[in-house]
């Protein structure tokens, strides 16, 4: 009977440890590790590939349940790069995986992914079995680019990855996809829902407004309407080459709701400036939380699936890389 008792308390703080253990876990984003073409020596993967080495393993040693990538995994074609953008995409799969093994991915195209494949046929190639695998749910006619991904185990968090490269309508998003995988995973029960690309919304110190959503303002405030309406309060994305945590409110918006636009382009791609946040508000209060120049390193973002009534659903961390 001791025994008994003994090996029941044993289970006991099993079960303790393991509920604990699944309440609160993690997830990770990085983008843009594309080599520097001006540098005297150039990649010939078109990657950053010492940094970008580092990188995955220190996000491995963190042990998130996957990692968003936000574009820019490679240069292109450039004729300082002699390995052609499909090569390229080998190269970047091949060491990732041998530096995070086991890791999953959920990738999304960067306008350098565009050079030298505009139409994403290399990127399918490369890219789409694996989206496949990992049992993806594609916005209608936008397989291997848009789709959104419910986290294993944790059926309440989901993420949506949303293509800005249509030639046909760069800088913009599918509303229309976006808004059905939107209703679909408030239909499935869905809690937390996180949105990553690879242009911000809002310029958010070096890209200009030409040269990100804002060269659709119509369009971009109809894709902000979309995450307000579905209570999305994340948006990840790359880019700039620089950390950058940019607070979006509107005077149209509950008091109590706010955007917060993420920029992680730190994967090993070459710094850029920061001009601060110079590009048209368009009636929006941009507020800038927090930002990091010169520094590599990857978002740590951690969701508590019990939150108490103190506690933070999710909480977002800058994760510099140790050299």
């Amino acid at each position: 009977m001791k025994r008994f008792f003994s090996l029941l308390g044993v289970f006991g703080l099993q079960l303790i440890l393991s509920t604990s253990h699944a309440a609160t876990w993690t997830f990770a984003v990085a983008g843009d590790d594309r080599t520097d073409v001006r540098a005297t020596q150039v990649d010939p993967t078109g990657i950053h590939t010492e940094i970008l080495a580092k990188l995955m393993q220190s996000v491995s040693a963190a042990k998130p349940a996957f990692l968003l990538f936000t574009g820019d995994l490679v240069y292109g074609d450039n004729m300082r790069i002699p390995q052609k953008i499909a090569e390229q995409f080998a190269e970047w799969k091949k060491l990732t995986a041998s530096n995070a093994p086991g890791l999953t991915i959920l990738p999304v195209r960067g306008n350098h992914e565009t050079n030298g494949d505009p139409e994403g046929v290399a990127w399918l190639q490369a890219f789409e079995p694996g989206m496949t695998s990992n049992n993806v749910s594609y916005f209608p006619g936008q397989k291997g680019f848009s789709y959104s991904y419910i986290a294993p185990d944790h059926p309440e968090t989901a993420v949506i990855a949303v293509d800005q490269y249509n030639p046909a309508a760069l800088h913009k998003v599918d509303l229309k996809g976006l808004e059905a995988s939107l209703k679909e995973l408030k239909a499935k029960g869905v809690k937390n829902i996180f949105v990553f690309a690879h242009e911000e919304a809002f310029t958010a110190g070096c890209h200009p407004d030409a040269d990100n959503m804002a060269a659709h303002p119509t369009d971009r405030d109809k894709f902000l309407e979309l995450l307000r309406e579905y209570g999305c309060e994340y948006f990840f994305v790359g880019h700039d080459h620089f950390y950058d945590w940019m607070e979006i409110k509107n005077w149209r918006w509950p008091s109590d709701y706010a955007l917060n636009q993420i920029v992680a382009g730190t994967a090993g791609a070459p710094f850029y400036p920061d001009k601060t946040y110079f590009g048209g508000h368009d009636g929006y209060e941009l507020v800038r939380l927090d930002h990091r120049q010169n520094t590599y390193g990857y978002l740590l973002v951690t969701v508590n699936d019990a939150p108490k009534a103190d506690e933070k659903a999710v909480s977002v961390k800058f994760m510099p890389l140790v050299l």
